[in-house]
């Protein structure tokens, strides 16, 4: 993606985040596995690439956490 000017961004993904790669400087710091946000610095007309693995949802979980409670 391409910035049209210089900002901070901040990405927030529902069920997580487990891994971010991105070019030199655009993160502003590494992330743990399954944070559901993250801040980026994106200069402007500066092509960055973005690499990201979001968390998975799982529709039955909460089944699993009422059994075993």
């Amino acid at each position: 993606m391409t910035s049209f000017r210089e900002q901070d961004v901040t990405l927030i993904a529902r069920y997580g985040i487990e891994n971010i790669t991105a070019s030199a400087g655009v993160l502003a710091a590494p992330i743990k596995p399954g944070t559901a946000n993250c801040d980026l610095h994106l200069r402007e007309g500066n092509p960055v690439t973005i690499h990201l693995k979001l968390g998975s949802h799982k529709p039955n979980e909460w089944v699993d956490r009422v059994a075993s409670a």
